[in-house]
């Protein structure tokens, strides 16, 4: 059995990170804490990530699932209810709340009664999902608090467009694009590109600065992000601490749609390689 417990971290007046605490009810014993990242136009209900982390929780392990505070969704429809708010959002800002999140983890701010008799927040891991990847190994650069690493389908580069994107995206101000999952139509400000330049965010530079181990899985027909831009990324980055699973087969989703019905094989490989990854 499994408690499920939800939590709030205001930020500011307006701004607030919302989550859940997944842990083991029955069994007995301090838990590792797990951070699961999500991400692009994805939250912590999306897809695979709560089956995921329900199932670290039954193998022993205290996760977090969490939003962003310019995820703002309606749990029914899976709409952003707040397009303008999403729009401001910038890696800078995930990887500061990401921050914000685990300050407040390891003061056991966010945990109940219960939750704390069971939370060891002195072994923190992170579990990044697509862009959640790149946000999970820019904190563990810049702050070195996460003993492993987990990059599920990760991103190998945050510099994904093209001159002439760039150029009319600068023009307009709002990049606006649809949601393939739901429909909506989305937009994102030309301030997400100025971040990405004024940090120098190219992921092989934090790549290499992270000392623990990380471990990547990717799908071998990951059609959003391609195996080789992440065979890039491990070439530019030559770190000894990392390893990679590929797993045969199987796309950027792991053949999980949204909402989640049932998991898959290529799916339960992914959690697999996880657990024994962080039990190691």
């Amino acid at each position: 059995m499994i408690n499920t417990e939800r939590f709030e971290i205001q930020i500011t007046r307006d701004d607030v990170i919302v989550g859940d605490v997944r842990y083991p009810a029955t069994l007995e014993g301090w838990f590792p804490v797990v951070v699961i990242t999500h991400g692009f136009t994805g939250h912590k209900d999306w897809g695979f990530l709560p089956y995921l982390s329900e199932k670290l929780a039954k193998n022993g392990f205290l996760t977090v699932t969490y939003n962003f505070s310019t995820d703002l969704i309606d749990p029914v429809q899976d709409w952003f209810v707040d397009v303008d708010k999403f729009s401001t959002f910038t890696i800078s800002q995930e990887v500061n709340e990401l921050a914000i999140l685990i300050e407040n983890i390891s003061k056991k701010n966010i945990f109940s009664k219960d939750a704390l008799s069971k939370a060891d927040v002195s072994k923190l891991y992170l579990v990044g999902q697509s862009l959640g990847g790149a946000v999970s190994m820019i904190f563990s650069a810049k702050f070195d608090k996460a003993e492993k690493i987990v990059l599920i389908g990760t991103v190998g580069t945050l510099f994904r467009y093209t001159k002439r994107q760039v150029e009319l995206w600068k023009k307009e101000g709002i990049w606006t694009f649809s949601n393939p999952r739901t429909g909506q139509t989305l937009k994102l400000s030309f301030s997400y590109y100025c971040d990405l330049i004024e940090n120098n965010y190219k992921l092989e530079n934090f790549l290499s600065k992270i000392h623990v181990p990380v471990l990547f899985i990717h799908g071998r027909e990951d059609l959003t992000v391609p195996l080789r831009e992440i065979e890039d990324l491990l070439k530019l980055a030559k770190n000894p601490f990392v390893e990679i699973k590929v797993i045969e087969k199987t796309g950027h989703t792991f053949g999980v749609e949204h909402p989640f019905s049932h998991s898959t094989e290529p799916l339960e490989l992914v959690i697999k390689e996880t657990i024994n990854f962080l039990k190691l």
